[in-house]
């Protein structure tokens, strides 16, 4: 069994053929997914997919960084240990970090607090790296709370992310997801205690490919992020994992499916990432899902 620890299966892209994309991950071995949130809206969608597709999909909720553009956020977010529950009428009760603990409380289906983190892709996003910092750190206080792991995107920022990590009280258990940094980055997440995971970003790029080999086996993890970062060939056309009349996954290059990402593809990924470290595809299998159950208590 394989875990894809990252699929935003509420995207728009799949409204058509969910239910086929999730066959399509089962036959193939991965028989559970992870799905984030981006903002309260996605998060309750990941919430629901979790009650329509019990024991396959497990939710998580969180604030991407780029939120921090819509300025809808409260300027003094609540510490560490403050409650964040408003007294009935309070002009902050609409406050996203509130409704996003809201959506916490008796759901047993939320398996994590992501897609949370930083970003410093664009000059946009750089010059709001404080406000991105505060929301960041207020989640990190709501995963303590609430003992949930933490999927932390780090886009170019991944020392703003460590900064607001180390100002915590305790550090939480997470997994950095789509880690592209460099070899002193991921010393720094490990060092912490966090897991790692790679994206189709290792079949394209040889400098993100090289890191796979430097994660110990217990603390690997597989993902797709799926619809995005479609593993690719040596020319660039999309690679997906199909499965084949005899029972056994296949790769097909250039697929009809095009360049969205599946869970699917979780098992492509795990093929490469067995060349890149020199071991044997079952130990991949085994290691990242006993990783996977472990940290997010499937």
């Amino acid at each position: 069994m394989y875990i894809d620890t990252h699929a935003h299966l509420w995207f728009d892209d799949y409204k058509d053929d969910l239910d086929q994309v999730i066959e399509r991950a089962v036959a193939t071995g991965v028989e559970k997914m992870i799905v984030p949130g981006t903002d309260i809206e996605s998060s309750r969608k990941a919430i629901e997919l979790a009650k329509k597709y019990p024991n396959k999909i497990f939710a998580a909720v969180g604030i991407h960084p780029e939120e921090v553009l819509n300025n809808n956020f409260e300027e003094t977010p609540p510490a560490f240990g403050v409650p964040t529950r408003p007294l009935a009428g309070s002009p902050v009760e609409e406050s996203p970090l509130v409704q996003l603990q809201k959506l916490l409380d008796g759901q047993d289906l939320i398996k994590a607090i992501g897609e949370i983190g930083t970003d410093a892709s664009t000059q946009e996003l750089r010059g709001c790296m404080n406000a991105q910092k505060e929301l960041f750190k207020s989640q990190c206080e709501i995963a303590l709370e609430y003992d949930l792991p933490i999927i932390v995107h780090t886009r170019e920022s991944l020392d703003e992310a460590l900064v607001v990590l180390d100002s915590l009280p305790k550090m939480p258990r997470g997994q950095f997801h789509c880690f592209s940094h460099d070899e002193e980055g991921i010393k720094q997440v490990l060092s912490r205690g966090f897991y790692v995971s790679f994206c189709g970003n290792i079949s394209w790029s040889k400098r993100v490919a090289r890191l796979v080999s430097l994660v110990p086996d217990d603390r690997l993890l597989l993902e797709t992020d799926s619809p995005l970062m479609v593993p690719r060939d040596k020319k660039g056309n999309p690679i997906h994992i199909d499965k084949s009349s005899d029972h056994s996954p296949k790769i097909a290059q250039g697929s009809e499916l095009g360049d969205r990402n599946e869970p699917a593809n979780v098992v492509y990924l795990a093929q490469l990432i067995t060349t890149l470290r020199g071991q044997k595809l079952e130990d991949i299998e085994k290691m990242s899902t006993d990783n996977a159950i472990r940290l997010f208590r499937l």
